[in-house]
């Protein structure tokens, strides 16, 4: 069985998963247990990149209403999730990338391409994943930090026993293991 994109977003549609395509928790998607449907042929590459067939999918709308409905489950994989159907997609390391840290307001906020900004917090921590700094998001997904912001947070590293990482207001943000 393949995918028909344009059916696959009309469910979504019809979901109101398109107003709300923002990347973020989307309220619904842990209510809904549709039966898988298979494999598709999307990819999410090291940098978060989304691919079909082996291109990259270039339609930035499309990508983020895909985003807005992705999860991983406790067997490890990552799907997307209508109220009618679910697919199982590849991700080859963390779905989403982040690109920025800002302190406002005492709280310290990560951003990210596709519109995506997350709180850094007890529902958001921070942790080493396979020896990378990963914040937790929402649905069983993460996201890693950028190259660019990780070499730009690595001067800052302090050394703690067995751990290189910085303090983000009370927080301990372990950047890799010494």
């Amino acid at each position: 069985m393949t995918l028909d994109l344009n059916r696959f977003a009309g469910q979504l549609e019809q979901a109101d998963c398109v107003a709300a395509a923002k990347v973020g928790p989307h309220p619904k998607l842990d209510e809904w247990d549709p039966p898988l449907c298979g494999d598709i042929d999307i990819q999410i590459d090291r940098d978060g990149q989304w691919h079909s067939l082996g291109q990259p999918i270039h339609r930035e709308r499309l990508v983020r209403l895909f985003a807005s409905v992705l999860r991983r489950e406790s067997d490890g994989h990552y799907y997307l999730v209508t109220p009618v159907e679910k697919w199982r997609i590849q991700v080859l390391d963390h779905p989403f990338v982040l690109t920025d840290l800002v302190e406002q307001d005492g709280a310290w906020q990560l951003t990210g391409p596709l519109g995506l900004t997350v709180c850094l917090g007890d529902e958001h921590p921070w942790s080493l994943q396979q020896g990378l700094p990963s914040i937790a998001l929402w649905h069983g997904n993460a996201a890693r930090l950028g190259r660019n912001l990780y070499h730009r947070l690595a001067p800052q590293c302090e050394q703690r026993e067995d751990q290189y990482g910085l303090n983000l207001g009370q927080r301990w943000c372990p950047m890799g293991e010494a």
